[in-house]
């Protein structure tokens, strides 16, 4: 994607204040060319580092919410109370429900061991909140869930399956290829705590570059995102493997490649049919 199509997208994430759920509706709706998967990743990305930023757990934010929950269930409003909260607060719905679960549950948790029991009561809640002892805290918390594309556990499951899926698309491709490789499992069997999703047993060459592994990244990567994988996986890739294949299956800024060209990384978002195999000295073929 070029820098002043992505600016324009972003200018319009940054001026919305709803939930991230109805960001991404307006979003398809102003920019049809561009994938939903990619718009939702580019959504996801900045909506997290809003959250960062707005997401305050202080007892006076806490009894805010709450306040706020009980003030509208008095005057009878229809359930959807926590959604609109966020909706209005900008905060992701599910952040929204922890605090007044929290606050809701959690009058005497004064010290460190209730305060840890009471996280982990909130976090079963959020999981599965038919146990919510409070039949309307329980289905506004339901909502929540289903309204919160970013933090909602249902989400997490998702993006797992999704990132697996993507691998599994890799894999299959490499099979396609003939291309010999070991996966991440495999490698750590042999001690390796950082690994690609895969590692090629003989390199290829794309357009010259030659590809040890491969690591797939179901997402959209900015440059800020790219600069955060490179420090914490692909740098330790390189130095271990040498150069490789990164591939961010819902796209990338062009200036992603541009600054990939010291970091020994091809990037891409499909894995190329244009390998050129390299095959191993005679000596080895003939053994």
């Amino acid at each position: 994607m070029d820098k002043s199509l992505y600016n324009k997208v972003m200018n319009v994430i940054k001026s919305y204040h709803g939930l991230s759920k109805d960001c991404l509706t307006l979003c398809k709706t102003t920019f049809p060319s561009i994938s939903p998967d990619a718009l939702s990743s580019i959504i996801s990305n900045e909506y997290q580092k809003r959250m960062k930023y707005n997401y305050i757990k202080t007892s006076d934010t806490i009894n805010g919410y709450y306040n706020l929950y009980q003030d509208r269930l008095n005057h009878c409003d229809p359930p959807g109370i926590i959604v609109q909260l966020s909706r209005e607060s900008g905060i992701c719905p599910c952040l929204v429900a922890k605090l007044i679960l929290q606050k809701f549950y959690g009058e005497d948790s004064s010290t460190p061991d209730s305060v840890g029991k009471l996280s982990s009561i909130v976090q079963t809640y959020m999981r599965d909140t038919n146990l919510i002892p409070d039949p309307r805290l329980a289905y506004e918390t339901y909502l929540c869930t289903i309204y919160d594309d970013l933090y909602s556990p249902l989400v997490e499951i998702m993006k797992a399956s999704l990132g697996q899926e993507y691998e599994i698309k890799l894999y299959r491709e490499l099979l396609s290829l003939g291309l010999a490789f070991r996966d991440e499992e495999h490698l750590r069997t042999y001690g390796y705590d950082k690994t690609p999703d895969f590692k090629l047993e003989i390199p290829v060459a794309v357009n010259g570059f030659i590809i040890n592994w491969v690591e797939s990244k179901a997402l959209f990567a900015n440059e800020e995102v790219h600069e955060e994988y490179f420090r914490h996986q692909y740098g330790s890739y390189c130095n271990r493997f040498g150069p490789g294949l990164v591939i961010y299956w819902f796209g990338f800024v062009e200036s992603v490649v541009q600054s990939s060209d010291h970091q020994g990384l091809l990037i891409k978002d499909h894995f190329p049919s244009d390998v050129v195999h390299i095959l191993p000295p005679k000596s080895l073929r003939d053994n």
